[in-house]
């Protein structure tokens, strides 16, 4: 994990050097004190919840929902160049956290949700990454003096991997719900990650009052290629799962207060959601990495939200 992080870490850094540099190549103004180039990085906290579903003959026979609460790091950098042109970029990185999960399964014919046969409880979940990125390309437009309104289009990608360890479990043996009792502490379960390349197109507006400067982003778009895999390492069975395009949306908002010319700090909040959808699966043995069956058609479900707080210096060049 320390190791993927620092890897992601400077690949932003150097994604928004490269920001930087196109920004001052063309000695254009926009923003803080008019500069050519904005940066911001900062702290904050996330809430992530993803749910996990599998299908057979259109039923849901499996459902697992992944929560986390999770410290980040944010970085982003923004650049004006000839003619209100615009080029931005944002990193989001989670680490550790405190996440749980819980597995239900309905294995009898009875598929209303309070009738599971099976259940397995995993407060032992671990992040093991959550990284969101996106890069725009736009154009300002000036209202007035203190109203600037941006319209833009990108591309994006979020990732997000978990491990279950441990926990608890009711399973339906003889008879229903018989079967009580808890795994290992130490022993991995489930691990499964979600990826979500996508483009989008987004309007931003920055609103300017006294030493405050107030912003709100929407952005709507769809996936290209989503993904997931699920190692259920206990039975040795790994399943992956290609979807069709997802739509999603995210919002955000930004309060930021002048502290010089060229330094803001900032107060965000950001909202994103991936709508469910289904996909198809293959399985396959972990070990050999043989296929064991599939393609099982909607054989899979997963949807995606995140909801992040965070606070920071935003500095003018």
């Amino acid at each position: 994990m320390g190791h993927l992080f620092s890897k992601s870490l400077a690949i932003a850094i150097a994604a928004l050097v490269s920001i930087s540099t196109l920004a001052k190549a063309e000695d254009m103004s926009v923003g803080l004190a008019s500069p050519d180039f904005v940066i911001s990085g900062g702290f904050g906290y996330t809430w992530l919840k993803g749910n996990e579903l599998v299908y057979a003959s259109g039923n849901r026979i499996s459902h697992l929902t992944w929560e986390t609460k999770a410290p980040v790091v944010t970085l982003s950098a923004n650049g004006e160049f000839y003619n209100d042109w615009t080029i931005s970029g944002n990193a989001v990185f989670g680490f550790n956290g405190d996440s749980h999960m819980v597995d239900y399964d309905w294995l009898a014919g009875d598929y209303a949700f309070d009738n599971w046969t099976d259940r397995s409880i995993h407060p032992d979940t671990r992040l093991d990454k959550y990284i969101n990125l996106d890069v725009a390309l736009g154009r300002n437009f000036t209202l007035n003096d203190a109203v600037i309104v941006n319209l833009h289009g990108g591309l994006k990608y979020t990732n997000v991997k978990s491990t279950a360890y441990g926990g608890s479990f009711v399973y339906t043996d003889s008879d229903f719900r018989d079967d009580i009792g808890n795994f290992a502490a130490d022993q991995k379960g489930i691990t499964f990650e979600q990826r979500y390349p996508g483009i989008f197109i987004g309007t931003e507006a920055k609103i300017k009052h006294a030493q405050w400067t107030l912003t709100g982003l929407a952005r709507a778009g769809v996936t290209i290629g989503a993904t997931d895999t699920d190692h259920h390492w206990v039975t040795g069975r790994r399943y992956e799962d290609k979807y069709g395009p997802i739509p999603f949306l995210s919002l955000g908002a930004e309060a930021a207060y002048q502290v010089s010319d060229n330094a803001q700090f900032t107060f965000g909040a950001n909202f994103e959601q991936f709508f469910r959808n289904k996909g198809d699966t293959l399985e396959y043995n972990i070990a050999s990495g043989r296929q064991k069956d599939g393609p099982f058609k909607d054989g899979a479900g997963m949807d995606f939200r995140s909801i992040t707080l965070s606070a920071g210096l935003k500095l003018a060049f």
